[in-house]
């Protein structure tokens, strides 16, 4: 009579357990697996599998106020998602529609999180990260319609305040974000890719401060790159609309830098690398087709540099190096142009206009 007792009381309180949890779990095809385990405060975990042999896991541990909800309906899917000590109020929700989609999400001491991950192609991947001490009030979403997409995303520590968008609705494009630690600040990062087979890749490491990253690709096989390491209030945008384009920033010790190239031709390359800089600014902006431009920037204080060129098979190239108050401005209208600038000195200003075709200069300024 005790043992009934016993296991009636046990019983009760296993219910009542449950109740709070709201554990629910559908399954109409064949072969599915499921799986959840909760432990934390007002824990809501949905799965509905309609496909065969997907697999989900739900694991959530002291994660408090999170509702996670899973739906897959294709075939051969797979999606993770393991919330663990102090992820704090989070909702996660995925949904894959296509076959053999995986989905992967982690939040440890994240904070704040929301979550939304769809995928309704087949073959594509995503993985989020968020790990601890510090992250804080992140949104992460990431929707791929296409086929043989791959997300990335990791965030590590004292990432604060981060809003993380990707889009990707074409085949096999890859956009992958990373964000470290000691600080890095208040980022907003923005991917599109409506085209298929391009890269974004930005990576965030240090102490990177007020970012704005922007990037959006919307012809197919363009490549955008942007890395920054103690870059304080930067903005970096980068839209290429053609194809084959590729554009990569590097930044280190940057300073109030803002970085805006626009790519709209096809197969056009520009590139940015600012080294120990202090508030400089750069534009390229590129209509055409097969140009080139390339912007240096070393050891300069308030330096800018603003290249143009809607014409064909230009190349233009601004080199500031231990230069201060100095811009460079160089258009170039027409084809086959070649503009460069040098400047070493203090106080130089260049300003370089092509019209016409096959035209040549360089320009090189060391005094002040």
């Amino acid at each position: 009579m005790k043992k009934l007792l016993l296991l009636a009381t046990l019983l009760l309180a296993l219910a009542g357990a449950q109740a709070q949890n709201r554990n629910n779990t559908v399954q109409s095809g064949n072969e599915n697996k499921a799986a959840i385990e909760q432990s934390g405060r007002n824990n809501t975990a949905n799965q509905l599998q309609s496909g065969d042999k997907n697999t989900a896991a739900i694991k959530q541990t002291n994660a408090v106020g999170n509702t996670v909800n899973l739906k897959q309906s294709g075939n051969n899917n797979a999606a993770g998602i393991s919330q663990t000590n102090g992820a704090k109020n989070n909702l996660v929700n995925v949904e894959q529609a296509g076959d053999k989609n995986k989905v992967s999400s982690l939040q440890a001491g994240a904070e704040g999180n929301k979550t939304n991950l769809t995928q309704t192609g087949d073959a594509n991947t995503i993985s989020v990260q968020q790990l601890g001490a510090g992250v804080r009030g992140n949104e992460i979403n990431v929707s791929q319609a296409g086929n043989k997409n791959q997300a990335g995303i990791s965030q590590s520590g004292n990432v604060v305040g981060n809003k993380i968008n990707v889009g990707q609705t074409g085949n096999s494009n890859a956009a992958s974000v990373d964000q470290a630690g000691n600080n890095i600040s208040g980022n907003t990062i923005n991917i599109g890719q409506a085209g298929d087979q391009n890269t974004a890749k930005v990576t965030q490491t240090q102490s990177a401060q007020n970012n704005l990253i922007n990037i959006s690709q919307d012809g197919d096989q363009n490549a955008a790159t942007v890395g920054q390491q103690r870059t304080k209030g930067t903005v970096v945008n980068i839209s290429q609309g053609g194809n084959l384009n590729a554009a990569g920033v590097s930044q280190q010790d940057a300073t109030n830098t803002v970085v805006d190239i626009n790519q709209g031709g096809n197969k056009n390359v520009a590139k940015v690398e600012q080294v120990k800089t202090s508030d400089s600014k750069v534009a390229i902006d590129q209509a055409g087709d097969n140009n080139t431009a390339g912007v240096l920037q070393e050891n300069t204080t308030q330096s800018s540099a603003v290249i143009v060129q809607p014409g064909k098979s230009n190349t233009a190239t601004a080199v500031q190096s231990g230069a201060k108050l100095s811009s460079t401005v160089i258009k170039q209208s027409g084809n086959l142009n070649t503009a460069k600038t040098f400047q070493t000195g203090v106080n130089n200003h260049s300003n370089i206009l092509q019209s016409g075709n096959k035209n040549t200069v360089t320009v090189k300024q060391t005094g002040n």
